[in-house]
C-alpha cells in the first residue's frame, strides 16, 4: 500500500513540474492603441516561457529576446510582466492578451492573441 501511495505521489509531482515548465507560442494582433480600435493591426509572434521567465519575439526560424528587459511571473494571477525603458508589458496568460505601456510617449497598445 505504501508503494502505491509513493508512486501516486511521485506521479502527481512529475505532472506538476511538467505543467510548470511550459513554453507558450502566441500569435498576437494589435486591437487597440490608446483606446481606439484597430481593424488591421500589426501581428507579432511571442514565445513565452514562464519558468525562466522570458519572452522572445519572432517566428519559428528566428527568435529574438527583448534587450535590457526584466521579467517577473505572478503564478497566482497567471501574469508575466516585462519592464525596460521606456516600455512596460503585461502578458495575461489566461485571457491571451498583452498590454504594452510607454508612459513617456503616453502610449498604450493592446494585443489579442491565440495560442499556436
Amino acid at each position: 500500500m505504501i508503494k502505491v501511495v509513493l508512486i501516486l505521489f511521485f506521479f502527481i509531482q512529475v505532472n506538476n513540474v511538467l505543467a510548470m515548465a511550459k513554453t507558450i507560442i502566441w500569435q498576437c494582433q494589435v486591437v487597440q492603441i490608446n483606446g481606439k480600435m484597430q481593424t488591421n493591426g500589426k501581428v507579432n509572434k511571442y514565445k513565452i516561457d514562464v519558468t525562466t521567465p522570458m519572452v522572445w519575439v519572432g517566428d519559428e526560424t528566428r527568435w529574438s529576446s527583448f534587450e535590457n528587459t526584466t521579467f517577473l511571473y505572478d503564478k497566482n494571477n497567471h501574469r508575466l510582466s516585462s519592464s525596460n525603458i521606456p516600455w512596460i508589458g503585461t502578458y495575461y496568460l489566461t485571457e491571451r492578451k498583452v498590454i504594452f505601456n510607454n508612459s513617456d510617449a503616453n502610449l498604450e497598445v493592446i494585443y489579442e492573441c491565440k495560442e499556436l
